[in-house]
């Protein structure tokens, strides 16, 4: 079975479409099973749902992290700043090479 980022092909599970793409979609998941990163078109789309559910996630994740600040009291933002300016620190102390 391939795998490609956590996502596995499998034939458990599966529900059927049947459905027309445009033709730079087409290509672009013929482009997946070529490099090998499906072995079809079924994973080939199930790949690209995976990394658009992951884009979508980062954004999600990145627009709630900005109002989450945004929203923070004076006091409140002090201390995040305290504790941001401490985490620096300590990291810059590591060696990750």
């Amino acid at each position: 079975m391939l795998e490609f980022e956590g996502l596995k092909e499998t034939m458990a599970h599966r529900r059927k479409i049947s459905t027309t793409v445009a033709p730079e979609t087409y290509a672009y998941l013929q482009s997946l099973v070529k490099a090998g990163v499906s072995r079809n078109l079924a994973g080939a789309l199930d790949v690209a749902m995976a990394r658009l559910r992951r884009v979508e996630n980062r954004t999600r994740l990145g627009l709630d992290t900005a109002a989450y600040f945004s929203g923070l009291s004076s006091h409140a933002a002090a201390e995040e700043s305290r504790l941001e300016k401490a985490l620096d620190q300590s990291t810059s102390e590591i060696d990750f090479d």
